[in-house]
Order: C-alpha cells, then structure tokens, then sequence
C-alpha cells in the first residue's frame, strides 16, 4: 500500500518541530489518530484534510491527491473531484468577491450622501445705505452652521459709550420681523445654528431673506435705526468629485497693493483726498469713490435715464452692479466674479452687461492699477 499522505504528513509535523500529541492537540485529535495516518493505517477525511493544508498552509489538491494515490483511486475520477473542487472554490470566490463590492459600494454611498454638497462657504456683506465696511463669512456643514460679521460701521454716526446699542439678527416672513439672534454690541458678531432663538437648523433656508438692525438709544433716550439685508455670495461648495483650479489667466496689481499704496496711485491720477479713508473723483458725466479702510471701488454714472452703481471689491474680487430707473426702482442687481470671469448671483434684471461694466471699468480705474 501506498503512503505517499502519511510521509507528506510527517514530514511537514517534523519540519514545525511537532510531536504526534503536540500536533494531534493542534488539531483537536488523538495522537494515534495521527500516527495512524503517517503509518498509513488511516486517512484523513476530506473535512480534516483541508484542515491540515489549512495549518501548513500547502495546497489542500496536493494532499487531496497523495490521498487518491494511496487509495488507488483512479485518474479520472481524481481529475473529476479537482474539477468540481476547484468550480466549488472558484464559485465562492465569485461570491466573496462580490461581497467585498457591494459592502465598498454602500459605504461610499453613505460617505457621499452625508458629504457631498455639505460643506459651504459663502462671503458676506451687507444692502444698505445705511452701513460700510461690512466683511462677512458663513460657512455651513451637514453638522451646524456659523455665520461670522466683522467691521459692523454705521455711515457718518459715531457711537459714544453712553449710548446703547443693540443689534438684531432676523428674516421677514409674513410681514412679520422673526429674530434669529440678538447682540449688545457692532463688534464680534457670531452666530451658529445653535443659538437661534427660533431654533432654525439651516441657515441656509433664509439666505435670500436675512436682515440686520441696529438700534441705538443715546443718553437723551433717542431711538436710531439703521438696516440692510445681508446678501451672501457663495464662495465654495463641495460639490464636484476633483476640485477645479480657478482661473488665473489674469492677474491686476491690486492683488498684492495695499489700501496706501493704491491711495497714492489715486492721489497721483486726480482723485481728492475727503478723508483718511475716502478718496474720490468727480466729473459732470461720473463718481469714483475709494473707500481704503474695506478697499471697495464706487463708481457712479448716469446713461439713457438710468442711475448706475459699479463696486467692486479689491480683496474678493466682486464687482456687484446695481442699475435704477427713474423712479428709484432696482430694475438691475448681480454679483460678478471678475477672477472666474462669471456671473455668481443675479437678484435682479437679465445680468448681462457685466462685460461692458468691466470696460467702462477698466477704462476709468482698473487700468490704473494693472501690472
């Protein structure tokens, strides 16, 4: 009798330095059990064989065959068994691997779902005539949101410390003032979801309708209030799979000027200096006005009967453009990204003269501070 098994068997038991009771334990058996199999008295079943190539880590067809030699099996019924051994194995690897897939796909499902488009920046400044300077940044997350105003200043009103002063974060909705939050003072104004006096969960939701107040009460007991609607420009969104890198096909001085270096630039091209902060330029037909402390461009004109305001922001590049009928009625209102070259947001009108403002732009001012 062949036993090509029980030598294979005893040679790898003695290679791991193994006694017959110290492999029989490993395997949970009797050490005659294994002394019979390496004396060829006995074979493994099927079940224990593949345990053994399992604790060698050998082919389990390798032993799989010494066995049918020993057992005079005969060629093609072994060629048979390798057969259906390897589909049944092939099979479950198919099975393991499409497993493996769909758990990898469910969890980038969820990882997107709760991540994509969920996080938000957005710059902020104010609609009023009431207000200069005003810098601002909400962000929003699938977590909270946080809105953050810096440089709150009320044009031409100087607030002394006897004064009291009050200031009210809130949305109109059926003519009706909701407070979102309040403040007791113009300077670290912060707001996150948390907060909320009505428990607003998303900011976002009011974007379009969100106003500022501030209320000053002197030591006379006089009640001033000042108002704006807070505008908010989107500036970044998780919303695409690769990150595109923004358009730098330009690039004007003013990226690297500071407020001084452009005021005498200014002073230089005949503009009059009214304040420390506020350089200007007038004509019978235009306006520039430079305000240096929130490095901001006006430029006013009037054509076909219509009243038109360009300013544009030096530190984020925003030219927002505003155009009046006679009635004082706003019949055109966009923010424009002059780096991207796009329109990010039209309020009001069809938001298509932006390449002409850029002209008249560039013509009157811009070219002045081009590299």
């Amino acid at each position: 009798m062949n036993n090509r098994l029980g030598h294979i068997i005893s040679e790898l038991r003695k290679k791991k330095k193994l006694t017959q009771k110290e492999f029989a334990d490993k395997l949970g058996i009797s050490d005659k059990a294994v002394s019979r199999w390496e004396t060829g008295n006995s074979y493994p079943d099927l079940d224990m064989l593949f345990r053994i190539s399992k604790f060698f880590n050998i082919s389990f067809e390798n032993l799989l065959t010494a066995r049918m030699v020993d057992d005079g099996t005969d060629d093609e019924l072994t060629q048979n068994i390798f057969k259906e051994f390897r589909k049944h194995s092939q099979k479950i690897k198919r099975i393991v691997l499409a497993f493996i897939v769909i758990v990898i796909i469910f969890i980038i499902t969820i990882i997107f779902t709760n991540s994509y488009n969920r996080f938000k920046v957005y710059q902020v400044y104010v609609e009023s005539k009431d207000f200069e300077g005003i810098n601002g940044i909400y962000v929003k997350t699938n977590i909270k949101d946080t809105l953050t105003i810096n440089d709150l200043k009320i044009k031409n009103v100087e607030i002394n410390d006897t004064d009291t002063v009050s200031v009210d974060l809130y949305y109109i909705e059926n003519n009706k003032e909701h407070i979102i939050h309040n403040y007791s003072s113009l300077d670290n104004i912060v707001f996150t979801s948390y907060q909320s006096y009505i428990k607003i969960k998303d900011l976002s939701k009011y974007l379009d309708n969100i106003f500022i107040k501030v209320t000053i009460i002197n030591e006379d007991n006089e009640i001033n209030e000042y108002k704006g609607k807070l505008n908010f420009v989107l500036d970044f969104s998780n919303n695409k799979i690769f990150l595109e890198e923004e358009n730098e096909n330009f690039e004007y001085e003013y990226d690297t000027l500071s407020a001084e270096e452009i005021k005498e630039i200014l002073l230089n091209n005949g503009f009059e200096e009214l304040t420390e902060n506020i350089l200007s330029k007038k004509s019978k037909n235009y306006s520039i006005n430079f305000l240096a402390d929130s490095n901001i461009i006006n430029y006013t004109f009037e054509k076909n009967n219509l009243e038109n305001m360009y300013s544009i922001n030096l530190n984020r590049m925003i030219l927002e453009v505003y155009i009046y009928n006679n009635d004082n009625i706003e019949i055109e209102h966009y923010q424009y990204n002059i780096k991207k070259q796009k329109i990010i947001k039209c309020i009001t009108g069809i938001c298509n003269n932006y390449e002409e403002a850029m002209e008249i732009l560039n013509d009157k001012i811009l070219n002045l501070l081009k590299k």
